[in-house]
């Protein structure tokens, strides 16, 4: 009996290590320059330019200026602005909130327009954005812990069964 215990208790270990805190995951980066050219390019938000490089859908990405690093998230992302936006000085990129775009159609073709994914003014790795997922999206194939709980369940009471066959 204390065999059939000491297996419960491990796989009730097991399936309390599989429960997730809600995290981040680092998914990948890019550099606004490494964009389509800025002729006639489409605007993109960071979180867009992210499910673009990485799939899945724009709100589900959060995105950082500074690292790789979960806890340097910061919701921003650097952009390229149509025309620059540092009175002319070159390469110039600015720093935005990871939603944000300026266009009046779309696309990056007017003065001011911005977007987080186009080769024009922010060229170099200096302006890399930084792409997390929430670790439930990246881990989605993953069993759920209660579809764990229910597996173990029914392992146990096979053990179970097995050893009343074999005292009697």
């Amino acid at each position: 009996m204390k065999r059939v215990a000491l297996l419960g208790a491990v796989l009730l270990i097991c399936m309390a290590s599989q429960l997730r805190a809600d995290t981040y995951v680092y998914v990948g980066s890019w550099e606004v320059d490494q964009g389509p050219s800025w002729v006639g390019s489409t605007a993109y938000t960071g979180q867009q330019a992210a499910a673009l490089l990485f799939g899945n859908s724009a709100s589900d990405y959060v995105i950082s200026t500074v690292s790789n690093q979960v806890a340097d998230i910061n919701d921003s992302n650097w952009v390229s602005t149509w025309g620059g936006a540092c009175d002319g000085n070159y390469p110039c990129g600015t720093i935005v909130a990871q939603n944000f775009v300026q266009t009046e159609d779309g696309l990056y073709d007017n003065p001011g327009d911005t977007s987080a994914y186009v080769s024009d003014w922010a060229v170099g790795s200096q302006y890399t954005n930084y792409a997390f997922l929430d670790e439930s999206l990246v881990l989605a194939a993953t069993p759920e812990p209660s579809s764990l709980l229910l597996l173990g369940s029914g392992i146990l009471g096979l053990a179970l069964i097995m050893r009343r066959k074999l005292m009697a």
